[in-house]
């Protein structure tokens, strides 16, 4: 078969521009149909998004609103453990503390009060020893006891050789009071 080209060579050139032309043409209607496409799938996912957010939000604040409740009973309750862990490392065991004082105490001294100001760290001792000596004894063990300083005895209180009426103030070491 024989083909005849019966087009003249600017017609050739017209028709090579047309079809670089058209293709040119459907290029840009398939970018902007895939671009379309892709716009209209973005704003309906948007939509979709909006409106389960909105609904998670809603979700939310019923949550929030249901455990309000709970929520204040914990902080109630964390914040009396606070008060309690406070107390429990403030703990001094003052047992120990009279014991050591007991032990230092001659036999011939009786108390009539013991003081003991733990804000303070202060300590009071009054009472009646049946001599000074007694008395004397009683400042020197209470001096020679690391869970009591500044002992203060007034020189009065050592003046009557027997049936001493004495007060005696003094601070507390309280980093030695386990």
């Amino acid at each position: 078969m024989i083909t005849i080209n019966l087009l003249s060579p600017n017609q050739k050139k017209e028709l090579k521009v047309k079809r670089v032309y058209v293709a040119v043409k459907e290029l840009t209607v398939l970018i902007l149909l895939f671009t379309l496409i892709i716009a209209i799938l973005l704003l309906s996912s948007k939509y979709v998004l909006d409106n389960k957010m909105a609904r998670l939000i809603e979700r939310n604040i019923l949550v929030i609103q249901q455990n309000a409740e709970v929520v204040s009973k914990i902080n109630s309750l964390n914040a009396k453990i606070n008060v309690i862990d406070k107390i429990q490392n403030n703990f001094k065991k003052w047992s120990d503390f009279l014991l050591a004082l007991t032990n230092a105490t001659p036999v011939n001294i009786s108390y009539e009060l013991i003081r003991i100001q733990f804000d303070s760290a202060a300590l009071e001792l009054r009472g009646t020893a049946k001599s000074r000596d007694d008395l004397i004894k009683l400042k020197n063990n209470l001096n020679n006891l690391k869970l009591i300083k500044d002992i203060n005895l007034p020189l009065k209180d050592l003046l009557p050789k027997e049936n001493n009426q004495f007060t005696i103030t003094a601070s507390i070491n309280l980093s030695e009071v386990q």
